[in-house]
């Protein structure tokens, strides 16, 4: 198990400078020879820990043995008893080494106290020391944002191991996503819409699905968001120059970069405390080129050398995807150094925290580590109070502090000076 660390060491209020709490989830791990995955577990912050963001940082290293020729498809999954999440996708670059700071934000709530991982590269190694040397970390960003995600809904999925065929009249797509009846708390102050989808395959009718501009809708309880899923950036990849076809665009995706996701927020669409409906739709299409045309065999269109798929310029075209509902809260304990939550108001100094209030009132007060456990206790009913973390092992903490009137809670990430 590996274990949480700091990559900063305090927060410095005379510079200004803002601290994180780094996980590191896989170092260098050798993806080579055909292995193509690894799952390890992390420890991370405990949801108290408001964070403004949270970056997925994925570098990849050439092995000894060199690298796999070609572009792939790259993931990072939580692992639940229950079901697997992808938070995360890359597309290898072609043979050259690469590093990506990734948003996984609304993936918070997923990536709390132990968290199971799943590191993964669809490849095939050509020789026994062949592959890549990935290296993953998971950076938490305090701060204090107006909501704070809650709950990950999962809408539709599948994995390279489950390709949903497009363009196929015997096996419409559509099938495989069909709509879903969820229930919204009634205590969500905002709801998005986040998926991973991109397309793959060649050498079909337009050139589908990798080489397709195609424009895919969701709906919202009859609200309509449609987008074009297409990256025209590919040429302008700051992983570059590469191998191969590199500067192609593609649908959703380019060799040696991220996956952006796709983003809507449907807040104004959403029944709070209601039942929802939410569809999907692919835009319609039909392969030609392919065996499931069967006039194909009669007659083949232009531009469609084979009718049959193969393993190199002729690809059944087929989609990707990880679609999500994540439900927010307000966020109503957020604080800053040196701002005032209406009772209290706090800052760092060298040696601890100091707390303040104008009008003395009784509080109970705790710290609390990564695992929820108290270290230490008290009650607090003057004006200042000066805690001090002499000797408290270098760390993450929590300062929770409550009384009748309500609760606080202001993150401690604590390490030498």
């Amino acid at each position: 198990m590996w274990v949480c660390g700091l990559l900063a060491s305090v927060l410095l209020p005379l510079l200004g400078l803002a601290q994180v709490y780094e996980v590191s989830v896989v170092e260098r791990a050798p993806l080579v020879g055909g292995k193509q995955d690894t799952i390890v577990t992390v420890i991370c912050p405990p949801e108290s820990l408001v964070c403004q963001r949270v970056v997925l940082s994925y570098a990849l290293n050439r092995p000894p043995g060199g690298w796999d020729p070609w572009d792939r498809i790259a993931t990072v999954e939580v692992l639940t008893e229950a079901d697997t999440f992808e938070i995360a996708r890359v597309m290898t670059p072609y043979q050259r080494e690469c590093g990506w700071e990734i948003d996984v934000t609304p993936f918070r709530p997923l990536l709390t106290d132990t968290v199971q991982l799943r590191v993964f590269i669809l490849y095939w190694a050509q020789s026994p020391g062949q592959g890549y040397l990935v290296t993953v970390r998971l950076r938490f960003e305090p701060g204090s944002p107006p909501f704070v995600p809650y709950r990950v809904l999962k809408l539709w999925a599948n994995n390279v191991g489950k390709r949903w065929a497009y363009g196929n009249p015997k096996d419409p797509i559509d099938r495989y996503v069909p709509p879903q009846t969820l229930f919204v708390d009634g205590s969500a102050a905002a709801a998005r819409f986040v998926a991973l989808l991109t397309g793959h395959g060649q050498g079909n009718t337009d050139n589908a699905a990798e080489f397709s501009q195609k424009t895919h809708t969701l709906i919202v309880n009859g609200a309509e968001f449609p987008r074009l899923l297409w990256r025209s950036d590919c040429a302008r990849n700051p992983c570059s120059p590469q191998q191969g076809t590199w500067q192609y665009n593609r649908a959703g995706w380019c060799p040696g970069d991220y996956v952006r996701l796709w983003e809507e927020d449907v807040t104004e669409s959403i029944r709070r405390g209601d039942t929802n409906r939410i569809e999907f739709l692919f835009e319609p299409y039909i392969n030609y080129c392919s065996p499931w045309w069967d006039s194909c065999f009669v007659r083949r269109p232009p531009d469609c050398p084979d009718c049959n798929f193969n393993s190199t310029g002729h690809t059944m075209p087929w989609y990707l995807m990880s679609a999500y509902l994540v439900l927010y809260r307000e966020n109503p304990q957020g604080m800053h150094p040196g701002e005032s939550s209406g009772e209290v108001e706090w800052q760092w100094i060298p040696s601890g925290v100091l707390l303040q209030q104008r009008q003395p009132q009784k509080w109970m007060w705790e710290v609390l580590d990564v695992l929820g456990r108290r270290l230490r206790s008290g009650q607090w009913w003057e004006e200042r109070l000066e805690l001090r973390f002499d000797g408290m092992a270098r760390g993450v903490y929590l300062l929770h502090l409550w009384n009748a009137a309500g609760s606080r809670a202001i993150p401690v990430l604590w390490g030498d000076l």
